[in-house]
């Protein structure tokens, strides 16, 4: 008789998280957001707002429909960055496309019409300056996000959230 109870304790204990797992699988689905950065706001820096949803900067003048990665470095810029800089060029495709943006008009371009400002790198006071960021864009020209473009890990968290707005885009379409 005991032999049945601990048979059937150790089927449960190895069965049941098998089943958990299986039914979250086939019936649930991840969600995923990433949020809009850079809010509009009005000539006294107030954030604007429509009823109680916050307005946001979109880049103008920018090609609607693609996922954009904008970079402003130059060829000349640290190894360290022209290696995540390749890191980044395997994620183009159809759907994803690469902009860098270099010379005179790439400081510029990125502080006023990106609104790049320097970030901080973490647990120190360095700031990482425009020409070493990347820039996120969605396919209304909305800032998704801003990453240290020498940083490994920021580089993954790049990657991941393109693949999260390829995918919040594939579930819009059906």
């Amino acid at each position: 008789m005991q032999k049945y109870i601990k048979a059937g304790m150790l089927t449960l204990v190895l069965v049941l998280p098998a089943l958990v797992i299986l039914l979250l699988h086939g019936f649930a689905e991840n969600h995923f957001q990433i949020p809009y950065l850079v809010p509009l706001t009005d000539s006294s820096g107030k954030i604007a707002m429509n009823g109680k949803d916050t307005l946001f900067y979109r880049v103008p003048s920018t090609d609607r429909g693609q996922i954009k990665i904008v970079s402003f470095f130059a060829k000349s810029d640290s190894k360290q960055l022209i290696q995540q800089y390749s890191r980044v060029e395997k994620l183009a495709s159809d759907d994803v496309l690469l902009v860098n943006i270099d010379g005179n008009e790439g400081e510029k371009e990125a502080t006023q019409k990106y609104r790049v400002s320097l970030l901080k790198k973490e647990k120190s006071l360095e700031t990482i300056p425009y020409n070493e960021q990347f820039v996120l864009l969605d396919k209304k020209g909305y800032i998704r996000g801003f990453y240290d473009g020498t940083n490994p890990e920021e580089v993954d968290r790049l990657s991941a959230e393109v693949k999260i707005l390829l995918d919040i885009y594939k579930k819009e379409q059906k």
